[in-house]
Parts: C-alpha cells; structure tokens; sequence
C-alpha cells in the first residue's frame, strides 16, 4: 500500500511537471512565432518604405533636373533681353549723341568759349547839309557784312544783341531799326562770336575782312569798337527751323 501511494504521487507530480514544461514550450513557441512575424512584418515594412522612399528620391531628382532645365533657359533668355537691352541703350546713347551734335551745329543750344566782342553804332558827327542821313547810321548792309566776316574768320557761333544766328537767320532793314530773325534790333549793335582766339588780330591785320564796313566807319565816323573774350555766352536760337518746301532728296540720307 505504502508503495501504491508513492508511485501514484511520483506519477502526479511527473505529470504536473510535463505539463508545466509544455505549457512552457508552448509560450516560448507562441513567443518566437510572434517574433518572427514581427520581423517578417518589419522587414516587409522597411523594405515597402525604402521603395517609396526611393521612388520620392528619383521623383524629386528629375524634378530637380527640370527646374534646373528651365533656369538655365530662363538665365539665357535672361541674357539675351540684357544683351538687346544694352544694344538698344547702345543705339539710343548713339542717337542721342548725334542729336545732341546735330542741334549744336544748327545753333539750338547755348554755347560758351573764347571768341570776339564787336560792338557798332550810329555816328555822332552832327550831319552835313545835303548828306544823305544813311550814310551815318548802320544799316543792315554793315551787320551782314561783319557777319560775313566773322563767318570767313572762323567763328562758330554768332549772336547780334542776344539773337542766335542760324542757317534761316534773315538780317533785313525796317526803317531804322533792322530785323534779326523775328525782332527789331536798334543800335548800339552787339555782335558775339564764339571761335578761335585769333579772331581780333585777324580783324586789326587784315582789315579787308571788315571790308566794305570798314570804309564806312571811316568815312562817316561810325562808332566802332573790339575786343577779345575768354568766356562768351551765347543763348540758343528761339524760333522755328522747320522746313515747309525744302524736302530731302530720295536715298541722299
């Protein structure tokens, strides 16, 4: 009896313990099993992430590639607009300078430099009976021809009592007074000349460049007088130079 009961207690306790240690396995099994489905699931996720990832990576490097593309055209569009725009700028200072030269040349802008100060009037001799009384004031006669003059001596600019001289300047007798452009001058008569410093000397030389108007200041003592400048200022032309029958001629520009 006494063994019955103690091999019956070995048996139990055997059992219990292959029961436990199943029991064991079988949580270890469970545990592994989740684990390598962790695994399988992560390495399955990773990989799902990296494709995508790479996908998004080439996306983005084309697209970076494109923008590239087009800066690039942009950029040399880019140049090409500065390129014509410094040509035209090129073009339009070129004109400009031309224009700025051409009014010059046609008496439109206020000129300074060294030139010849003359200055003429009426004689004051008290006038002879029977004398004809032009004789003794200046006529426009005598303010072409000392234009003339100063013209033939190398002046370049030249104003009569402020009014600029220009290719339409007409000098025309009124009476007594004489008509420069579109005013009435009366003496004392100014003339201004811009040109080379040797304009004085040329007139006190060579006096046959006063020519007739020199005879005449002699002759009936018209007021007379000269002097060299450093520093004249002359004003521009204010009128109209426009042309309403002159036309320029087909294919001569």
């Amino acid at each position: 009896m006494n063994v019955n009961h103690s091999a019956r207690g070995r048996i139990r306790i055997r059992s219990g313990w292959i029961l436990s240690m199943a029991l064991a396995l079988g949580a270890l099994g469970f545990v592994a099993a989740a684990q390598w489905n962790s695994e399988v699931q992560r390495t399955s996720y990773t990989t799902n992430a990296q494709q995508t990832l790479a996908e998004q990576a080439v996306s983005l490097e084309e697209e970076q590639d494109l923008l590239q593309t087009q800066l690039a055209a942009v950029e040399a569009e880019l140049a090409d607009i500065q390129a014509a725009s410094e040509g035209s700028q090129t073009a339009l200072a070129e004109v400009n300078e031309e224009l700025a030269e051409t009014r010059l040349a046609g008496g439109l802008t206020e000129v300074v430099g060294p030139g010849v100060v003359i200055e003429i009037a009426d004689s004051r001799r008290v006038l002879p009976a029977g004398e004809n009384p032009a004789n003794y004031i200046v006529l426009a006669d005598d303010l072409r021809d000392l234009v003339a003059a100063l013209w033939h001596a190398g002046a370049e600019a030249i104003a009569i009592n402020g009014e600029r001289l220009v290719a339409t300047t007409s000098i025309y007798g009124v009476g007594s007074s004489v008509l420069v452009n579109t005013a009435f001058l009366s003496p004392t008569f100014r003339l201004e000349a811009v040109g080379p410093g040797q304009l004085e000397e040329r007139f006190r030389v060579e006096p046959a460049y006063l020519g007739r108007v020199a005879q005449r200041i002699e002759a009936f003592d018209l007021e007379f007088a000269m002097v060299s400048s450093t520093d004249l200022r002359l004003p521009p032309f204010i009128g109209s130079t426009g042309l309403r029958w002159a036309v320029p001629v087909e294919g001569s520009e």
